[in-house]
This record gives C-alpha cells, structure tokens and sequence, in this order.
C-alpha cells in the first residue's frame, strides 16, 4: 500500500486506512535525506501553475483544503467576484457546483481503464465525461475540455470525445452479457484478512470448500485483492457469481453464520461490490 504525501501537513498518508506518518529518513552520510515527490497531486498542480501563470490568481478546491464552512463560503465568494481565474482540484469541482465563468476544463493523468478494480469504470468515466461537460459548457458556446492521458489510444475516451456514450453503453451491455456480469448476474465478494498471508489465502481455501456445497454458484478465486495489505492485515478475495434468486443470498448466509472461523482471519462480505480492491 502507498502512502500519498500531503503538503499542508507535511505528511504521508493512507487513503484507504488513515495512517499518517512523516517523511523523515537518515542517509548514510547521516544527514537528513531529501525527498522528490512525484505523480500529480493538486498541491504540486498548483505550484507548477503559479510558476507557469505568474499573473493569474490560483485557488485550490479539495476536500483538504476546505475542511470548514467559512472556507467553502469564502473560495465562492472569489469565484464569483472574479477574483479567482485558475481554479485545481479533485473531482469534486464536477460535483453540481455551479461556476459561470468556467468555460476551460483540464483533466490532468485522465486514466480511463479502472485498472480492473470496477466493473462500473466505463459508466463512472461517462458519467464524470458530461459532468465536466455540463460545467464547463453552462453559459458558453466557447468551452473547451482537455485530457491529458498516457493512453490516447484508449477506446473509452476516444468515443466520449466522439460524444457515442450511447454507443459505448450498448457495447459495454453486450460485454457484459457475453461474459454473464452484472446486471445479468449478480456477484458477491469476500475479503479474508490475517496477519500472515499464507493464513490468508488458507483461510479463504478453506471458506471457497464449504461455499461449493451450495450448487447454484460459482466461486472463484482466492487471489491476492488488489489492496494486498491494510493496517498490516494481508487480504485475500473470494468472489461469489450467481443468478439474482434471492434465497441464495440467504443460503450463503446461513452457510457462513454456521462455520467455525478461526480467530486468525477476519471476513468481510460485500454484496453487489462496487470494486474489487
């Protein structure tokens, strides 16, 4: 798992699990190291944007940064007043916030493949697609939207650019029946987390066994989840696929309430997961 480094505090943190920890190491020499953060974070966009557009006032817009009310409030109050011309943050600037002036939008490492984790990824990244659309084109016939990406070949963003949503959708439908995922079935996931990881993987084998007592689904797995380790626990993941009968849901249920779990392993149940990580 990384940590992402966060300058305002001066830490790196997990997304995932909230540890916190200071970039702090000694080098050989016994001096202080010194560390070259990389990847594009709003806080290093933003000081690439104030050396490259010296005359033009800059604003941050992230969960980070606008931890209070009166923060909100103030930021609006520049945007409106024309007081603010360049304005970086996550995605939450596509979240229904209304901007007048905004007409350019810039998604910067726009990265279209899910990496796997989300069978949802081409809906989301159509979704996010008209959102920024619907910001940036509101009250001007001179918007403009810019990805920049190391996949431009990617299939997804180029028919979005296209404005074939409706294409990609009957095509993703068609995926998706072929290779019965939902909404033509429906899948579960079970995460199997233990302080080793061969107590892990032992442990969901041994889960996966009991499971195939009831004969109308399928499990796969156990592979490593992508999120191998969190708060020093090794997961393992178990997917459960099966046709959208309700009483099966009870049967695995009922199935799992009466094993003997060891106290070395920690299951976690996701019905309908939205990722796989």
């Amino acid at each position: 798992m990384y940590l992402t480094f966060h300058k305002n505090k001066n830490r790196a943190i997990c997304h995932h699990c909230s540890h916190e920890k200071e970039i702090f190491r000694i080098c050989n020499d016994q001096k202080n190291c010194d560390f070259i953060m990389y990847g594009p974070g709003v806080e290093k966009i933003f000081e690439e944007v104030v050396k490259t557009f010296p005359s033009y006032k800059a604003e941050i817009f992230s969960s980070d940064h606008m931890r209070k009310k009166d923060q909100v409030a103030s930021l609006f109050n520049k945007i409106m007043n024309n007081k603010v011309d360049i304005l970086i943050g996550t995605q939450m600037i596509s979240k229904g916030f209304n901007f007048p002036k905004l007409n350019c939008i810039v998604v910067i490492d726009a990265d279209f493949s899910g990496r796997g984790y989300d069978l949802r990824t081409t809906e989301k990244n159509i979704q996010l697609y008209h959102q920024l659309s619907g910001r940036a084109g509101r009250f001007s016939s001179d918007s403009l939207i810019i990805y920049q990406t190391l996949t431009p070949q990617d299939v997804t963003l180029n028919e979005l650019i296209k404005n074939n949503s409706d294409e990609l959708l009957k095509k993703e439908l068609i995926l998706r029946k072929k290779n019965l995922l939902p909404p033509f079935s429906r899948l579960i996931s079970i995460i199997v987390s233990a302080n080793l990881h061969s107590v892990s993987i032992d442990g969901a084998k041994e889960i996966k066994n009991h499971l195939k007592k009831i004969n109308e689904i399928e499990v796969m797995g156990p592979v490593d989840s992508p999120l191998l380790k969190i708060k020093r626990k090794f997961r393992s993941r178990l997917l459960i696929r099966y046709t959208g009968k309700t009483l099966i849901q009870k049967k695995i249920t009922k199935l799992l309430n009466t094993l003997k779990i060891s106290k070395k392993i920690k299951l976690m149940v996701d019905v309908d997961p939205v990722n796989f990580a």
